[in-house]
């Protein structure tokens, strides 16, 4: 594609207006360290509503509910075969997010199965379990570092017993972890998943041999068209398994924390409710739309005009999914946390689509219980004095630490 260089001297596709060109960087937003998700509504509200950004390879971004519902919705025109930034065509896809029609869908009937509601009833005793202990091993002193004492801890033990691994396992899947979903740059990114892959493979090569009843062992041996799949592909499956039960849920586990200690009412409003199933499920929902924390990225597939903008085959865009809660043309006050609003469904933070994340309903099992045995043992906790939680945005927007406080018997 024959490209002009506007008074910024940046590289633009010759399809692409001055006039839609914007300088975002989707990892680095300015004011993430504060409150990302502010940060990506002072974008919106400052740009067109689908732009073009010569960072991270050059791609298109829609910013508005309608658009990015509508992309996340219509894999013929906007595919999930590359959902990651910046865009690396020579680095193994992660399956079943990139890949579209009955290929996904083969792909992702076995992990929707394993993880459909019933059988995440039955996973509760032992998520409940695990978040009690959690809080036994930090309560006593009074404070705590979440991310790593708690928001990393509890998704990674569910992760490890599902796929049937030792916790101990969890030290060394976490570094590669973090850096694939933070890495800005195509090297780093590309690493990172180097690395998870030669860490899973033995365990994939193991479930191959000797298939058992875990989840690792329902998802390397799937087939797709009558035929199991191969080892890379099994490897690409296990990579997407374990940074969708990490990273999202870790992230949101922060961030809900974060919110609620600096937040004395909104958190004496769950307090006080505890036992109120509905109200408790609504709140959950209206934090999901405040704390939106996912991006990922489509290819369009022909040359169409969306919204008034061209689009030409193979270009890449951004739809901002976690904007979808803060759009103010469908909520009023979108930074506000109302318990009131009734709010479920006006989020995307398990998507859209035939792409919607098959681990919703554990996810949202996850917070819950999180909620219910942190506020029942520890109800009054705050920021520890001195401290700031640093916030990233990206693929998964994030906090790196989060040290808290409370008071202790």
């Amino acid at each position: 594609m024959m490209t002009t260089t506007d008074r910024h001297g940046w590289e633009r596709p010759k399809h692409v207006p001055e006039t839609l060109v914007v300088d975002f960087d989707l990892y680095n937003v300015l004011g993430a360290n504060d409150d990302p998700q502010a940060a990506f509504l002072s974008v919106q509200r400052n740009s067109p509503d689908i732009f073009w950004t010569p960072h991270n390879g050059g791609h298109w971004v829609a910013t508005r509910a309608e658009d990015v519902d509508a992309m996340l919705r219509d894999p013929a025109r906007f595919s999930s075969e590359r959902v990651f930034l910046p865009r690396d065509d020579n680095t193994p896809q992660t399956l079943p997010t990139e890949s579209d029609g009955s290929r996904h869908a083969d792909l992702r009937k076995p992990l929707t199965r394993a993880l459909m509601t019933q059988v995440v009833a039955q996973m509760e005793p032992r998520v409940r379990q695990l978040a009690r202990d959690l809080v036994d091993r930090v309560i006593a002193k009074g404070q705590c570092e979440f991310v790593a004492e708690f928001a990393n801890v509890m998704p990674m033990h569910i992760f490890l017993d599902l796929v049937d691994l030792p916790h101990e396992q969890l030290h060394s899947f976490l570094p590669p972890v973090e850096a694939f979903i933070k890495g800005g740059t195509r090297e780093a990114r590309h690493e990172a998943q180097m690395l998870i892959y030669q860490q899973i493979s033995e365990v994939v090569r193991a479930r191959r041999e000797n298939p058992g009843e875990d989840l690792a062992s329902i998802v390397v041996n799937c087939k797709v068209g009558g035929e199991r799949i191969s080892v890379e592909e099994a490897n690409a499956y296990m990579t997407l398994v374990l940074l969708g039960g990490l990273d999202t849920i870790a992230a949101v586990l922060s961030h809900i924390a974060h919110f609620l200690a600096v937040s004395p009412v909104h958190r004496r409003q769950l307090v006080d409710r505890l036992d109120d199933e509905m109200f408790m499920k609504s709140a959950m929902e209206e934090l999901f739309r405040r704390f939106g924390i996912v991006n990922s990225a489509r290819i369009v597939k022909q040359d169409i005009i969306f919204n008034g903008v061209q689009f030409l085959e193979n270009d890449t865009v951004l739809p901002i999914n976690m904007l979808y809660g803060l759009d103010e043309r469908r909520v009023d006050d979108p930074l506000a946390v109302d318990f009131s609003r009734g709010g479920a469904g006006r989020h995307l933070i398990f998507g859209a689509g035939p792409h919607t994340c098959p681990g919703a309903t554990l996810a949202r099992r996850e917070v819950m219980i999180f909620l219910d045995e942190w506020l029942r043992r520890i109800p009054e906790f705050s920021l520890k004095a001195g401290t700031k939680p640093v916030g990233h945005t990206g693929v998964t927007c994030s906090l790196d630490a989060l040290y808290l406080t409370w008071p202790t018997a």
